[in-house]
């Protein structure tokens, strides 16, 4: 069916006269009659004015059918996988963790040479992870390297 079909019918079902929906639209009812007689054809503000003024959407309006959207789009990827933040401060937590490992260890082997040349020492640099501060370090670094991991490992959440 004609978009000037469809007018006609719409402005009939609501009992409109040419003239009336001519002034409802602030246009001549020539213009009307044209657009009924598919002589000319509406701008695309009066399209959108006629298609709230009857109800109809633009395509109903332009085609005479009524479109149910039965087409399934399909969505945009989310390649995004996760925050990155999240993933930044796991890798970020994993590297201060292995840092303060290993000065950890150079701060028990260098706490055993002071201490030989004092002539008081334990005999393996591990005792004085345990005896000393240290440990605290070795401590920190675990959390660290745990709370990196889990970050790092998770599953993340695809937002939507």
């Amino acid at each position: 069916m004609t978009f000037g079909k469809n007018l006609q019918t719409l402005r009939r079902q609501n009992g409109l006269s040419q003239q009336q929906l001519a002034e409802q639209l602030g246009v001549s009812r020539q213009a009307v009659s044209k657009w009924e007689l598919d002589a000319a054809k509406p701008d695309i503000d009066n399209v959108i004015q006629i298609s709230r003024l009857f109800g109809v959407s633009i395509d109903e309006l332009l085609t005479g059918e009524v479109f149910q959207n039965e087409r399934s789009f399909p969505q945009p990827v989310d390649t995004d996988r996760g925050k990155p933040g999240k993933r930044i401060a796991g890798a970020v937590l994993v590297l201060a963790g292995v840092v303060c490992m290993i000065l950890a260890g150079f701060a028990a082997v260098w706490m055993q040479s002071i201490d030989m040349q004092t002539g008081e020492w334990f005999t393996e640099a591990t005792e004085y992870l345990w005896h000393f501060p240290v440990i605290a370090v070795v401590a920190v670094a675990a959390v660290c390297l745990l709370a990196g991991l889990v970050l790092l490992l998770s599953p993340q959440k695809n937002s939507k």
